[in-house]
């Protein structure tokens, strides 16, 4: 293995939707004969413990479920090829490659001995590397892992992500520049669910050239934030960055759940959401996603049961909708307009500008307990 280099007040309207556990039913609406363009992508559970990643149609409709062996998290989809990646949740020791066309699985790439997947990834512009967050087992360390999708998906080195849990990672519309959340926990997967460092976590915001892993810049919140994980991004159509939060420390805080880093700026922006909010979201923020038109950056809270809306341009909000433990978004088509996951079932389109809310009509989507985040692709 070789090492290669390196908070304006949210008091828009309050939409309500209830999406309630719907009993199980198999995905016996699977493969349809609905269209796979466009298509959403995510990882979801079921009843009996078992693990999927599913990909759905605009009216739920499954257009493939296929078996992973432990639970998922996200995808990095190919830029030129009809070809996804699924990551299994941190610590992973899994990425499975999909054909979205065929909807079937290619092969598994597994974990490099002595590191684990984080459960995120991105593909260089050209498609010619695939980049998947990491962490080094023994030492803790934050790993960008790369892999050469031509010669199947061999690893074929790595750079230092900068600091400790690297958790998201985008690359910006220059196709040069990653943008890595370092979450900057350290775990052990010995010892799950522990956080070990709580006390001394220092989470960031690191950009590296993706050619070569070069540190471009390291951007970190107030020392008393150091709490406060750096963990799902989003990128606005200006070039916005836009993080959403977990806070690590005592419940009864309130803290920004939401920082934006602009270009050019020299430190992050918290986003400052009224404490009635803040409350309902119990310190912790599921996911992030923009609009079509990357000007919306739409928030998710699933303990809380609540997203929030957000005009990055305008810098002021628009909205915020009710959703039982919703948690996975995606931009739904149409500006401003959203997909939400539940984890216990259903999915719903929602448009935060007037408060509009359709459930999509599917026996599947309502069975299914969907993982934290929806990605979209057309094929």
């Amino acid at each position: 293995m070789t090492d290669i280099g390196r908070r304006t007040i949210l008091a828009g309207m309050a939409a309500s939707l209830s999406l309630p556990f719907v009993p199980l039913a198999r995905a016996a609406e699977a493969a349809s004969g609905e269209a796979h363009a466009p298509l959403w992508l995510s990882a979801r559970g079921d009843a009996e413990g078992n693990y999927y990643a599913t990909g759905f149609g605009p009216n739920g409709r499954f257009a493939f479920d296929l078996p992973l062996p432990t639970r998922g998290h996200s995808f990095a989809i190919h830029p030129q090829r009809p070809e996804a990646i699924a990551f299994g949740r941190r610590p992973g020791a899994f990425a499975l490659v999909i054909d979205l066309k065929a909807g079937r699985a290619l092969r598994t790439i597994p974990a490099a001995p002595g590191f684990h997947f984080n459960g995120h990834g991105t593909f260089a512009a050209d498609g010619e590397r695939l980049f998947a967050t990491e962490t080094e087992i023994a030492s803790g360390e934050g790993i960008v892992g790369i892999y050469d999708p031509v010669d199947g998906y061999r690893r074929v080195g790595f750079f230092r992500s900068n600091g400790l849990d690297p958790h998201d990672i985008r690359l910006l519309a220059d196709g040069r520049t990653l943008v890595v959340a370092n979450g900057g926990l350290l775990t052990h997967p010995d010892a799950p669910g522990i956080k070990l460092n709580v006390a001394t976590m220092r989470p960031n915001l690191t950009y590296l050239d993706g050619r070569d892993g070069t540190k471009v810049s390291i951007l970190r919140l107030p020392d008393e934030m150091h709490r406060l994980s750096i963990r799902h991004l989003a990128i606005g159509r200006n070039g916005v960055v836009a993080a959403a939060l977990q806070y690590e420390g005592p419940s009864g805080d309130l803290v920004p759940l939401v920082c934006l880093h602009r270009p050019g700026a020299a430190a992050l922006e918290t986003v400052e959401v009224p404490d009635e909010v803040l409350r309902g979201m119990r310190n912790y923020c599921g996911s992030a996603a923009v609009d079509a038109e990357g000007r919306v950056l739409a928030v998710s809270s699933p303990r809380g049961g609540v997203g929030l809306f957000w005009d990055l341009e305008a810098n002021r909000p628009v909205g915020t909708a009710r959703l039982t433990d919703g948690c996975g978004i995606a931009a739904a088509g149409a500006p401003g307009v959203f997909l939400f996951s539940s984890g216990v079932g259903g999915i719903a389109e929602v448009r935060p500008g007037d408060g509009g809310r359709r459930r999509l009509a599917s026996a599947a989507a309502d069975a299914a307990r969907w993982d934290n985040h929806i990605v979209s692709v057309n094929v």
